[in-house]
């Protein structure tokens, strides 16, 4: 059975960098906790000891199934713990900020579930946190840490493709109404924007660059839900993306990235692409067409947690594929969309 964490020995004071290894506790106790640790234990560095809950006989039942030693109902209770290093939230969307500054300023490195925060100004108020606690802070965005994006990113890079022009992409499905509250409750930041668009958003501001325009035509419930929108973000020097994403109906997830001399395909599903199809050449002549494909490690978190311990173990308080201020910026272009999305509701009235 999971102890409480006042019954178990205080080993606060070995140092995480001479102890080589992280000792995570997983907030939430949903599917995405049981993904998160099957997914740290494939990484060699991690050492998942605890689950919490909102519930205690909730994460006691978790933790047996899982084979934690700690369950915790309290959440004051997992920030004091001096065997908990970091921790992974898990919780609806609406949670994230209070979570994260408490865990951060107890000390507790923070990957979070995306988004990190629903505001920009929050993720830049956790990161300044962080920065001074000298503890890690990242929002999961495991697209970015998946080998095919990765690889998309040295292509890009090295010029395969030329200069990048114009980005489609979609992430959408139809999620019953009585499915994840996460959706459909505006306490909790449901909608389609901030669990779905935050990826293909991420994507376009990766690519593209700084953003200039937003337009952007969609349905937001009166409550401020947005069930499906179709987005169009100018970038710098007139670059493009389109977007679309919902949740009443498919839009498949994948999308693909022009530039000048060719294109790159992201497969589904696009938050952790299978592979990549690069294609280059101008008709008449028949293009190249090159197939990459990108085996996934577990659920798919793998790559990212890898890249999140080497951070941490090598004292960083934020990792450079995905810092904090990216974060923000795509929180803000969230934001603009948002904002978007209500006048187009409102003008059509």
């Amino acid at each position: 059975m999971p102890s409480s964490s006042e019954s178990a020995p205080d080993t606060s004071s070995t140092p995480i960098a001479t102890a080589r290894r992280l000792r995570w506790a997983v907030v939430g106790s949903g599917g995405i906790a049981r993904r998160t640790v099957g997914d740290l234990r494939q990484c060699a560095q991690a050492e998942v000891v605890a689950i919490c809950s909102r519930s205690a006989e909730r994460a006691a039942a978790f933790a047996q199934a899982e084979g934690l030693p700690l369950a915790f109902g309290d959440y004051d209770r997992l920030c004091a713990s001096p065997e908990v290093d970091a921790v992974y939230i898990g919780t609806p969307h609406s949670t994230h900020f209070a979570l994260a500054r408490q865990a951060l300023q107890a000390g507790k490195h923070v990957l979070c579930e995306k988004p990190l925060v629903m505001r920009a100004d929050e993720a830049r108020a956790l990161g300044r946190i962080a920065a001074e606690r000298g503890v890690f802070l990242m929002e999961a965005m495991w697209m970015k840490f998946s080998p095919a994006v990765r690889k998309a990113v040295d292509l890009v890079a090295a010029g395969t493709i030329g200069e990048p022009r114009f980005l489609q992409a979609g992430l959408g499905y139809p999620v019953p109404p009585d499915g994840p509250a996460r959706f459909w409750d505006a306490a909790l930041g449901g909608g389609a924007l901030y669990d779905m668009a935050v990826y293909t958003v991420t994507l376009a501001r990766m690519f593209l660059g700084e953003l200039v325009e937003v337009s952007a035509t969609g349905t937001v419930r009166p409550d401020g839900v947005d069930l499906e929108e179709a987005i169009t973000l100018r970038h710098v020097d007139g670059r493009l993306a389109q977007l679309a994403t919902s949740i009443t109906f498919m839009v498949p997830p994948r999308g693909w990235l022009g530039g000048r001399q060719g294109a790159i395909e992201f497969t589904e599903p696009l938050f952790s692409p299978a592979a990549l199809r690069v294609t280059l050449g101008r008709p008449p002549a028949p293009p190249s067409v090159e197939e990459l494909a990108f085996p996934r490690e577990g659920a798919g978190y793998v790559p990212m947690f890898r890249a999140v311990h080497e951070a941490i173990l090598a004292g960083q308080t934020e990792h450079p594929w995905h810092p904090v201020s990216a974060t923000a910026e795509v929180l803000e272009i969230l934001q603009r969309i948002q904002a978007a999305l209500i006048a187009d509701r409102d003008q059509r009235r």
